[in-house]
């Protein structure tokens, strides 16, 4: 057995300039020294391909794949799939970093699991631009080893988006769906219908909270969680005994979305739709004092325009 097989990175990039060479730079820096690094940008309109160019062409251990047009976030890593020779895949986005023994760590850990498992992830950061502040996630104190659909599914747990290295047998099967703006951590659930997890307790990545962030784009997310958690149910391989839980997963997805319309982004009408949605998903919620009241604020506010626009 190999003991120091092929890692590939496959990092898709899009307009991060100002990051890029931060996000390669962590990837030079791993102790773990046996990787290739794939990075497919798809279609950047700063000095992306620029800087790609100058810096990192000449490098054998570096592929680069310079889009002219944008396909989306899950299109470009499908393709980094194709590319990766590795035994192992790691992902992460360009305005993102890795610590320093992330893959030394996950690979470590590979070495003493059986052949069941597919993924180890870790505990990972946060950098917040805003007030330069790096703090530890609040998953970190609640992640699950072993067989983990159920988990995903209806506790307050996810598995940290970019800290997974994976086996890559994984794609054989699996792969990103198109459809969707950036599945992200959605494919996961995927993955544990068929794989067991396990993970490694330290942080190993820091993940940039910033303006641009994919997952601030609150109605392209809102349209593909509910897509996909409606396809997921409808998986031929999918537990028939949580098929019940359908309305309360795919009800507290509107019922998020719902408060945060109202709550931060003062979009009052699309709040209160999400809320009568998440109610119609999972009726009760008509318990939910949170519910009620967004739902009491959002009327309130609308009405509050509409009458200011009459008065004008």
């Amino acid at each position: 057995m190999n003991s120091h097989p092929l890692v590939s990175i496959i990092m898709p990039s899009y307009n991060h300039a100002e990051y890029i060479q931060e996000a390669v730079d962590s990837v030079f820096k791993q102790t773990y020294t046996h990787w290739e690094l794939i990075i497919v940008d798809d279609g950047s309109k700063d000095s992306t391909h620029e800087i790609l160019r100058l810096n990192y062409s000449s490098d054998d251990r570096i592929k680069l794949v310079l889009h002219p047009k944008n396909r989306g976030q899950s299109f470009v890593l499908n393709e980094g799939i194709e590319l990766a020779q590795g035994k192992y895949i790691s992902f992460f986005t360009s305005d993102d970093w890795y610590l320093p023994d992330k893959l030394e760590q996950q690979v470590n850990k590979f070495a003493k699991l059986d052949d069941n498992y597919g993924v180890v992830y870790s505990a990972g950061l946060r950098y917040f631009e805003d007030t330069k502040q790096t703090l530890e996630v609040s998953t970190n104190k609640g992640m699950r080893r072993g067989w983990i659909f159920k988990d995903l599914l209806l506790e307050p747990f996810f598995v940290y988006p970019i800290t997974p290295l994976f086996k890559k047998e994984i794609f054989n099967d699996i792969k990103f769906d198109e459809r969707y703006l950036a599945q992200g951590e959605a494919i996961f659930f995927d993955i544990a219908l068929r794989w067991k997890f396990d993970y490694v307790e330290k942080p190993l990545v820091v993940m940039r909270d910033h303006s641009r962030n994919t997952g601030k784009m609150i109605d392209e997310m809102l349209r593909d969680n509910v897509i996909y958690r409606e396809y997921l149910f409808s998986l031929p391989n999918f537990p028939v005994e949580l098929k019940k839980y359908k309305g309360i997963i795919i009800g507290k997805i509107y019922r998020m979305s719902g408060l945060t319309y109202i709550k931060i982004h003062q979009q009052n009408k699309k709040g209160v739709t999400c809320l009568l949605k998440s109610i119609n998903y999972y009726p009760k919620y008509l318990l939910d004092y949170k519910v009620i009241g967004g739902l009491v604020l959002g009327i309130i506010k609308i009405c509050r325009f509409r009458l200011v626009k009459l008065i004008k």
